[in-house]
């Protein structure tokens, strides 16, 4: 090594880097309201303001594990979703083990720095490492854990670490909203004061907050929004939060040193839910592709239950009565079967059908059995095209359908559906058989806010380097971060830095 390369890995040895994680931070309508967002925009005046491209799908689980170790969805298997109409979490879970030790803050205190880790989504229980973690469960009660208490023995501890277990109904929105600023100050509070009193080389804090504020308040800000309902008090929350994150953001360049990078990401973009939903099985039950168990039946119990589940679901959004579809399912057994479709269809029987995967979003996927199907390469192909022919009110239903082997290649390639897609965005997939293709969706009053592509990605300062454009999207963080610090990253992840480093 010459002395050029050892001056600049010494120089390594002293960086700072903060990491402000914003889940669903919208890059668009931080655009938007830009001028009302004063630390932001010093951010595109004196360093960078860029839209961040997610994971497929762009949800918070897959596209965090992949912030954490630069592996896509293909490459570390966890595809799980988030569904906020169902309050029984218990059916999500994350195997730690997957990441836990292999993380960007794991290998940056390997090599000496020292780190401080809060909130990192689904990253709980909480482990060892070269300084703190602190963390909690997430989507069920549990209690908050620190790495070493050593560290925040004068710094109290927020209660809503993890958290995510509060879902609001009309009753509750107002009080709902309140506690999501209350949790988000304490959180920041607690990562600050760490930051001024511990000093560590690399802070990571995460604010689940803005993500759900977004997909239960949208409908109430955004005038473009079919079923806007006028002026009321939820109006400018979402306004109101980006302008509290703006200050937050604030808060924390004035919290550290100017040759500190400060680093905002959020995972995803958020902008309008889709309003309405196309059943796909429907369509494959038109084609003959899939098969209905009342197919051909004089009198058919599963009919007559599907389609008073489709009535019953239509009714209760006409009527606004969306809180009631989460208290009725509670007595239904079997309830997300139904849903599914899976009372009237046998999936093991149909040769295509629409995975539940990503839940009802624009993006998704389809399951194809190659046991049923002559020509399976044909088959898809036509399939493809022929889905790409589609069209809704005039327009393409499919911004783009492709194999799953045209996206990815990790060795977890299969746990994704054959077909993957991602539809008009006012269009969101469903199972529902024995109806119109389209459909209103019946819960977009109740959950009106989804999620996009383009998260968010700003940079306090470049001194020390300049930025590959090309590069913005979340598999490449993890060797971003390794690379600030001078740590070899090609042998841990299958991304590349974005940040290129000035000697």
């Amino acid at each position: 090594m010459g002395p050029q390369e050892t001056e600049f890995v010494n120089s390594m040895k002293k960086s700072k880097l903060v990491l402000l994680g914003i889940d669903g931070m919208d890059f668009d309508y931080t655009q938007s309201i830009l001028h009302k967002l004063p630390n932001i925009k010093r951010f595109s005046e004196m360093g960078l303001v860029a839209p961040f491209k997610s994971v497929f799908p762009p949800d918070s689980i897959p596209s965090w594990i992949t912030c954490y170790t630069g592996k896509d969805p293909s490459e570390h298997g966890v595809l799980e979703s988030i569904n906020y109409l169902d309050k029984g979490r218990d059916g999500i879970k994350v195997d730690t083990s997957i990441f836990k030790g292999a993380t960007f803050w794991d290998y940056i205190g390997k090599e000496g720095f020292s780190v401080c880790t809060v909130n990192p989504f689904m990253a709980y229980p909480v482990w060892q490492v070269n300084g703190l973690m602190a963390n909690g469960p997430v989507f069920i009660n549990g209690e908050v854990q620190v790495s070493d208490p050593e560290f925040v023995k004068d710094i109290p501890v927020p209660n809503s670490l993890g958290g995510i277990t509060d879902f609001p109904t009309r009753k509750t929105l107002s009080e709902f909203c309140g506690k999501i600023f209350e949790d988000t100050q304490e959180q920041v509070e607690f990562g600050i004061a760490y930051l001024k009193k511990n000093r560590p080389q690399f802070l990571f804090q995460t604010l689940l907050t803005m993500d759900r504020i977004q997909h239960f308040l949208w409908r109430y800000c955004d005038e473009q929004d079919p079923t806007y309902p006028g002026e009321t008090e939820y109006k400018g929350v979402i306004e109101r939060f980006y302008i509290y994150i703006d200050k937050i953001i604030g808060m924390f360049l004035d919290s550290i040193e100017p040759e500190t990078l400060l680093v905002v990401v959020s995972d995803h973009g958020h902008g309008i839910r889709c309003t309405h939903c196309f059943n796909i099985n429907e369509y494959f039950r038109g084609k003959g592709y899939l098969k209905s168990e009342a197919e051909g039946k004089i009198f058919s119990k599963q009919l007559i239950i599907e389609k008073l589940k489709n009535s019953v679901l239509q009714f209760l959004n006409k009527h606004d009565m969306e809180d009631y579809i989460q208290v009725i399912a509670k007595f239904i057994p079997n309830a997300k079967h139904l849903k599914k479709g899976r009372h009237i269809t046998n999936n093991s029987k149909n040769m295509v059908y629409a995975s539940d995967f990503t839940g009802t979003n624009p993006f998704g996927g389809l399951c194809l059995n190659k046991n049923l199907i002559g020509n399976y390469d044909e088959f898809r192909e036509n399939l493809i095209g022929e889905l790409g022919l589609l069209k809704y009110n005039g327009t393409p239903v499919f911004n783009w359908i492709k194999c799953r082997e045209d996206l990815f290649s990790g060795k977890f390639v299969e746990r994704f559906p054959e077909i993957l897609f991602e539809m008009n965005p006012s269009l969101g997939i469903n199972w529902a058989l024995h109806t119109d293709l389209f459909t209103i969706n019946p819960t977009h009053k109740k959950i009106s806010g989804g999620h996009k592509e383009n998260g968010v990605l700003f940079l306090n300062n470049l001194t020390k380097g300049h930025i590959d454009l090309n590069g913005l999207e979340m598999k490449n963080l993890f060797p971003t971060l390794l690379d600030f610090f001078g740590i070899a990253y090609h042998d841990k992840c299958n991304g590349s830095s974005f940040l290129r480093l000035s000697k």
